[in-house]
C-alpha cells in the first residue's frame, strides 16, 4: 500500500512537471519585459537585444518565440536547429511556424509571407532618441536559405517605405550583421537604403513585423552613421528606464568539426591533432586545429591508420580559411593522391565552415589503409597562411554535402 501511495504521489509530481515544462515551451511568446522598460539611443547609435520586446500584436498566424540554451518552442514545423550559440545574450527570436523552408514549398500570401509591412508579427520596443534625424537599421539574423532572411521595420505604427524589404543574402548559417533593401531589380538588396527618420527627441515605438516565416533575429542597431558596420555581437544595450532581466544561460560552442562527427553515428571522424606531429613539421595550434609555422617551415606532411569499417565514403576535409592567402592541402590512401584543393580565402582572421572543406566522393578505404596529409602555406604577398585544418570525416555515401551544413561556429575578426 505504501508502495503504491509513493508511486501515486511520483506519477503526480512527474505529470504536473511536464505540465509546467509545456507551459514554459508554449510561452515563449510572451514578452519578458514591460513597457517600463526604455532603451536610450547615446550619441547617435542604440542597441537592443531582439527579445526585449514590450508587446506583441498581430500573432494570429504566425508567433515570434525566444529560443535560449534550456528554452525551445516546439510550434508546428521548424526544420532547422537551435542556433543560440553565438547569439548576443545568449538567446534569439523566431517566428514560427516555418511552413516556408524552400523556394518548392508553397507561398501563401498573409500566412508565411507578406510583403506588406505591419500585417503580421508585429514586435514593440521602446527607445528614448536624443538626438531626432536619420537612423540606418542594422539586424543581426541567422538565415539558412532563401525563404527565411527579410523583415520589415516600422516606427511608431506607420511603416515607410524606406523600412520595408530588409534583406539578407550573404552569411548563411551565422549570425549576420545586414542593413540592405530588397528592391525589384536589385533582390539581395540595396546598402544604406534602410533607415527610419525620427521627427523629434522622446520616447518612440521602434516595431518590426514579419516579412517570411522562419525569420532568426538576435538584434538590432540604429545609427545615424551611414558608414557605421556593426562587428561580432554589436555595442552593448544601454537602458535609461526600468531594469532588464538576468542575461539566458551562456552556451558553450561546439567547434564545426565536432558538430558534423556528431551529425551521425555511421560517421567516422579523424581530429587533425590525432595525427602525430613529431618530424611531421607541424604543431598542434590551440585545441582544435594542426598548423605550420611559416617562419620555419613551409610544407608539412603527416600520416596515420585508418581504423574503422573498411567500406566506401564520403570523405569531407575540414580545413580553416584564412585572411592572408591560401593553403594547399592534399589527402592521400596508401601513397595514393585522392585530391588537393585549397580553402577560399576569409575577411575574417580565420574561419570554419562548408565554404573551406573539400568533398571527395565514393572513396573506397580499408581498415588499416594509411591516410596521409600534405599541406603547404600560402600568402598574400604580404603575409603568409599557417595551414590550419581540423581534420577528416568519414561519412556514409550521399551525406557528404549534407554533413557540411551544420553552422560555422569558430572564427575571429
Amino acid at each position: 500500500m505504501i508502495k503504491k501511495s509513493l508511486f501515486f504521489k511520483i506519477l503526480i509530481i512527474l505529470l504536473i512537471t511536464n505540465i509546467d515544462l509545456n507551459a514554459q515551451k508554449n510561452n515563449l511568446h510572451l514578452p519578458i519585459i514591460d513597457e517600463s522598460v526604455i532603451f536610450e539611443e547615446l550619441d547617435g547609435i542604440v542597441a537592443v537585444e531582439a527579445e526585449f520586446f514590450y508587446k506583441h500584436t498581430l500573432a494570429e498566424l504566425r508567433q515570434w518565440y525566444i529560443t535560449s540554451k534550456n528554452e525551445a518552442p516546439k510550434i508546428g514545423r521548424d526544420d532547422d536547429a537551435q542556433h543560440c550559440y553565438d547569439a548576443s545574450n545568449n538567446a534569439y527570436l523566431e517566428i514560427l511556424p516555418d511552413e516556408r523552408v524552400t523556394h518548392d514549398d508553397q507561398l501563401i500570401h498573409g500566412e508565411n509571407f507578406t510583403n506588406e509591412p505591419g500585417k503580421m508579427g508585429v514586435l514593440n520596443y521602446k527607445v528614448k532618441f536624443n538626438t531626432p534625424g536619420r537612423y540606418y537599421v542594422w539586424v543581426r539574423a541567422f538565415s539558412t536559405g532563401g525563404e527565411d532572411n527579410g523583415i520589415h521595420v516600422g516606427l511608431n505604427d506607420t511603416w515607410p517605405e524606406h523600412g520595408q524589404r530588409m534583406q539578407w543574402c550573404q552569411g548563411k548559417n551565422q549570425w549576420t550583421w545586414e542593413s540592405k533593401q530588397r528592391t525589384k531589380e536589385i533582390h539581395c538588396g540595396v546598402p544604406h537604403e534602410i533607415y527610419l527618420d525620427i521627427p523629434n527627441a522622446g520616447i518612440h515605438d521602434i516595431q518590426f513585423s514579419m516579412r517570411e516565416d522562419g525569420f532568426e533575429f538576435d538584434k538590432f542597431i540604429l545609427t545615424k552613421d551611414i558608414n557605421y558596420v556593426p562587428i561580432e555581437k554589436g555595442p552593448k544595450v544601454t537602458v535609461t528606464h526600468g531594469v532588464l532581466p538576468e542575461s539566458f544561460p551562456e552556451v558553450k560552442v561546439p567547434s564545426y568539426f565536432q558538430t558534423i562527427c556528431g551529425s551521425s553515428v555511421e560517421t567516422r571522424c579523424i581530429a587533425a591533432q590525432e595525427f602525430p606531429i613529431d618530424g611531421t613539421n607541424f604543431y598542434k595550434n590551440g585545441n582544435n586545429w594542426l598548423a605550420i609555422n611559416p617562419k620555419k617551415y613551409e610544407e608539412a606532411k603527416t600520416t596515420t591508420v585508418f581504423n574503422f569499417e573498411s567500406g566506401t565514403y564520403d570523405v569531407v576535409f575540414v580545413g580553416v580559411g584564412e585572411n592572408d592567402g591560401k593553403s594547399t592541402f592534399t589527402i592521400s590512401i596508401n601513397n595514393e593522391k585522392i585530391g588537393s584543393y585549397s580553402p577560399e580565402i576569409t575577411q575574417r582572421l580565420f574561419e570554419e565552415g562548408k565554404k573551406f572543406n573539400a568533398l571527395w566522393k565514393d572513396i573506397s578505404i580499408q581498415k588499416g589503409d594509411t591516410i596521409t596529409v600534405t599541406s603547404k602555406i600560402g600568402s598574400d604577398g604580404v603575409e603568409w597562411t599557417r595551414g590550419r585544418w581540423a581534420g577528416i570525416v568519414f561519412t556514409p555515401v550521399g551525406k557528404g554535402e549534407s554533413i557540411q551544413n551544420a553552422s560555422s561556429t569558430y572564427y575571429q575578426n
